[in-house]
């Protein structure tokens, strides 16, 4: 059974138009089937991707297995390693040579890098820094930023770029000796675009831990060329890339955890980057972000998911030219002062096949994925969606990822679990087409 989201109500703000629902919770939902069989990952699985790395049809799937991250001065202070599994069909996969990346694998992209067919993997990293007063270490150049290329076949070259020591000054909290309670770069997301004009892929990254963004264009020679940061006060935790301005060039979205708000920056399609704007999320420590049409009007929208203190998802609906006057806010929790939910990871996608965005949440605290379908009959706000909850037992779900696992033609989601190191598949029941 499924519940519309109830409970609406409009107050202003100083950005604009402001909306608040209140989603009323439904176990179980009628646009997913739990797959019974799960899938082993290693520890802490973080991000999960799947895409068609053989070109057989099929999508293989990848995730980032970031474990436990410890002292940064061990030998090994995290996990340094990302699943790998190969479809075989009928949704029956095997588990390859895991890729080596480094410490605390956190995010992954993929994108054609270089000027072969296959898609490649780009993979960011917590702890990737080296210590060099640790003589225990055998120091290698720090991985901040591993490349996987797709050679075909199976093969993949692994190529690793660092981020200077210099360029990512340590700006979170210390303990009582004024040590860094974290670590350095504290990567925690990336994007993948053209955004420098050349026909080279560039990647930005959110160094959190650093108050930066790393951007390293795309070079025809070594894939990605020297990095340069960007300042972004704020705790960056997020980033997509879009246009925003329909100017032909790539700009830049961001959320910003520390500080709880939006930033954008302009692109200028040469690899530089203007700080346009900042505002508040609505909520505390926002953590994911995606960009897409929302409400079908032709115009970007941004869904904005908080973690930690709020279980709140807020989408803010663009104008155009950076401009957000009006803003939606679903309440995944019953309460607002209480932390129920833990909101993890957020997609947005067409879950159903009838041409709506729908959304789906990872919410770690009571084991749960949320969606939140789309039942809006048109692009009038506030949207409409119908909430679904999908319980798991002796797991929690921490990323997300939409795919057609078993090519019915029905979008399906793939959910990483942590406690268990696994991935579960959710099979889409049906289209609307």
């Amino acid at each position: 059974m499924t519940g519309r989201a109830t409970s609406k109500r409009a107050v202003t703000c100083g950005a604009g138009l402001a909306l608040v629902l209140s989603a009323v919770t439904a176990a179980g939902g009628d646009t997913f089937d739990k797959h019974k069989k799960w899938l082993q990952v290693g520890p802490s699985p973080s991000a999960i991707v799947a895409v068609d790395l053989n070109e057989d049809g099929l999508p293989e799937i990848v995730t980032a297995d970031t474990g436990s991250m410890r002292d940064p001065r061990e030998e090994k202070p995290a996990n340094d390693e990302l699943s790998f599994l190969v479809a075989l069909g009928d949704l029956e996969y095997e588990r390859k040579t895991p890729f080596r990346a480094g410490f605390a694998p956190y995010a992954v992209a993929v994108a054609n890098m270089d000027a072969l067919k296959a898609p490649d993997l780009v993979v960011v990293s917590f702890m990737a820094i080296s210590y060099r007063d640790v003589p225990t270490r055998n120091l290698l150049p720090a991985q901040d930023v591993a490349l996987f290329r797709n050679m075909g076949d199976g093969l993949f070259e692994s190529i690793y770029y660092h981020v200077p020591d210099e360029a990512l000054p340590y700006n979170r909290v210390r303990d009582g000796d004024e040590q860094p309670v974290f670590t350095k770069p504290g990567l925690t997301s990336l994007a993948v675009g053209q955004l420098d004009g050349n026909r080279q892929r560039d990647v930005v990254a959110t160094a959190w831990s650093s108050d930066a963004l790393v951007f390293l264009p795309g070079s025809a020679e070594t894939y990605l060329g020297e990095p340069r940061t960007i300042a972004a006060a704020g705790g960056p935790r997020d980033v997509k890339v879009a246009d925003f301005d329909n100017d032909g060039h790539l700009d830049l979205a961001v959320v910003l955890y520390s500080s709880h708000e939006l930033g954008l920056w302009r692109g200028d399609g040469a690899g530089g980057f203007e700080p346009v704007t900042r505002f508040d999320t609505r909520g505390k420590l926002p953590s994911k972000l995606q960009v897409a049409d929302i409400n079908g009007d032709g115009r970007l929208d941004l869904a904005v998911s908080h973690c930690y203190t709020d279980d709140s998802v807020v989408l803010f609906y663009g104008d155009g030219d950076f401009s957000f006057s009006t803003s939606q806010e679903i309440l995944l929790g019953e309460h607002r002062d209480i932390l129920e939910r833990e909101i993890r990871d957020l997609i947005v996608a067409d879950l159903n096949g009838d041409d709506k965005a729908d959304l789906a949440a990872a919410c770690y605290g009571p084991a749960e994925v949320e969606v939140l379908m789309n039942a809006s009959e048109s692009s009038a706000l506030p949207q409409q969606f119908e909430h679904e909850t999908y319980v798991y037992e002796a797991a929690k779900p921490r990323a997300l990822c939409a795919a057609d696992f078993n090519a019915d033609g029905a979008t399906d989601l793939g959910v990483a679990l942590w406690e268990a190191n696994a991935v579960s598949l959710l099979l889409g029941k049906r289209t609307k087409k």
